[in-house]
């Protein structure tokens, strides 16, 4: 069964009855380009030609392809994925060590298309992205780095783009990137087959550990703890450490431990990315893969793909191959249709936030009384939160900064200022930071709830 003949026989024949479940055109995007390379233990090994057909196939089919490989080869095998990309050159080794020793499987493994320079700034991410370049820049200063956000919104694009710049200022640097998951894996593996010193010797001597989602490490208490000790003996020595999650560290059910020391460095989050900055995504995407879509459609599937930046351009690439095959022009009555499953319902769209929610929700966190927000007082206690309030009505209300300020018994000048004035704090205090996530997820929760 491990015979190459065969595994592509059996993935042949996973690939056709996939097929009868999702479709010809499903197969045809996201399937067949993937290679079944080989089966080592129980891992089968395919390769993907990019991250976009990578986290379609994770998050879509993966449960469905294991369980036909589980039907036509009597076992159960695990999926493990490698990119069809050229390498980074390693640095030179010195010819009396063998050139693979001590090399953890990841180094020089970084995405090529994840660099700075392709990363869409905007201001869901200005502030996170700033303090990656830093990182890049100063590798061991910014320590620890913590990034959260939904998923598919950037943070591993980052982690890559972190790893990139460390190599062009030091190309000897030994950078790892992993996932939590395959820390765990290979954490037990270790132990299983009496490696735990090489595991620990491999982690320990990094100028740089990237980890990708920390939330993984929850409820598996021996793989924190090792992840805690490696962590401590790389921050000690000034080596760089960059972690992402889903929450932010204080809602990650670890040690208190290991959150105190995520708090101790700089925390950032990522959020959905606004209108402008989704259009400058797809258009940056479209040149890339050099579609022919105008910039009408551009606008339609940014309006209506709003949450995920990787749905924003698994839609782009749906489009574009779809309307290349059936050799039509895309237009938004064919683009609708093309992608009307990932349009929402506008029946099901949140409600909009009103500013007495806001209010409410603010003048409870701050402990003051609702009244007090179009009152007369300036002293601090009421003056930050009414700043507070007036940043949040800006970005969570469509209404004009006249009617906010009406709301607040305020002109627009000091609507302007608020909104400024909390900006920057968003950007510079990743504590404040934090608390005015907690506040935005209180609204909109409340909301959801009324």
């Amino acid at each position: 069964m491990d015979n190459l003949t065969d595994i592509k026989e059996v993935w042949q024949k996973v690939v056709a009855e996939l097929g009868s479940d999702i479709g010809t055109q499903a197969i045809d995007l996201w399937i067949r380009p993937i290679k079944a390379l080989f089966i080592e233990g129980d891992t089968l090994k395919l390769e993907v030609p990019d991250s976009i057909i990578y986290d379609t196939v994770k998050q879509r089919y993966e449960e469905k392809i294991t369980a036909l490989l589980a039907a036509h080869t009597g076992r159960e095998l695990k999926l493990n994925y490698s990119m069809s990309l050229a390498p980074s050159e390693p640095p030179p080794q010195s010819k009396a060590s063998p050139a693979a020793a001590a090399l953890p499987a990841g180094y020089f493994s970084f995405n090529p298309n994840y660099t700075f320079e392709s990363f869409i700034m905007g201001t869901s991410n200005r502030f996170a992205f700033a303090s990656a370049e830093g990182v890049a820049k100063t590798p061991g200063q910014t320590n620890p780095y913590f990034i959260y956000s939904a998923p598919g919104l950037g943070k591993t694009h980052l982690l890559h783009a972190i790893a990139h710049g460390i190599m062009k200022n030091n190309s000897g640097a030994r950078i790892l990137y992993t996932a939590s998951e395959n820390f765990v894996n290979e954490y037990i593996d270790a132990v299983r087959g009496g490696a735990a010193e090489q595991f620990r010797s491999k982690y320990r001597k990094l100028d740089c550990l990237l980890l990708d989602d920390i939330q993984f490490l929850v409820d598996k208490e021996r793989s924190e703890e090792e992840f805690f000790y490696t962590f401590n003996s790389l921050f000690e020595s000034k080596k760089q450490i960059v972690v992402t999650s889903d929450r932010p560290p204080r809602e990650l059910a670890l040690g208190q431990r290991l959150i105190s020391r995520f708090l101790s460095g700089v925390v950032a989050d990522i959020k959905i990315p606004d209108f402008e900055t989704r259009v400058a995504i797809l258009r940056q995407k479209r040149d890339g893969h050099r579609y022919d879509i105008p910039d009408d459609v551009i606008t339609f599937i940014a309006e209506n793909v709003k949450k995920n930046i990787r749905e924003l351009e698994g839609c782009l690439i749906t489009v574009g191959n779809f309307c290349t095959n059936m050799r039509i022009q895309p237009s938004i009555d064919a683009v609708r249709e093309i992608i009307k499953d990932h349009i929402a319902d506008q029946d099901h769209e949140d409600k909009k936030i009103t500013i007495e929610l806001i209010k409410g929700v603010v003048s409870d966190k701050y402990n003051i009384e609702q009244k007090d927000f179009n009152s007369k007082k300036r002293s601090e206690v009421i003056a930050f939160p009414r700043q507070v309030a007036m940043y949040l009505a800006c970005n969570l209300t469509e209404l004009s900064l006249n009617d906010i300020g009406d709301a607040f018994g305020r002109d627009h000048a000091t609507v302007i200022y608020a909104k400024n004035k909390i900006g920057q704090m968003v950007q510079t205090d990743p504590y404040f930071n934090e608390t005015l996530n907690q506040i935005i997820s209180k609204i909109k929760a409340v909301n959801n709830q009324g």
